[in-house]
């Protein structure tokens, strides 16, 4: 599994698959300047540490921004 493969999942997934891979997760949330924050989180960052570590930065999807 690439890192890049954990860009948009849902924050379930993301975080299944690291641990899957024997990676220890972080999470940090972010959230959008404007919006309602709906919906699931979604991995919009990656971040591989030493030793392991993966920092998943997340955000609540915003209804009617779909790319």
């Amino acid at each position: 599994m690439q890192i890049d493969d954990l860009l948009t999942l849902e924050l379930d997934v993301a975080i299944d698959l690291c641990r899957s891979a024997g990676w220890q997760v972080e999470v940090e949330v972010t959230s959008p300047p404007r919006g309602e924050l709906t919906g699931r989180y979604r991995v919009l960052r990656v971040r591989k540490l030493t030793g392991g570590s993966i920092i998943l930065t997340v955000a609540k999807d915003v209804s009617g921004k779909e790319v």
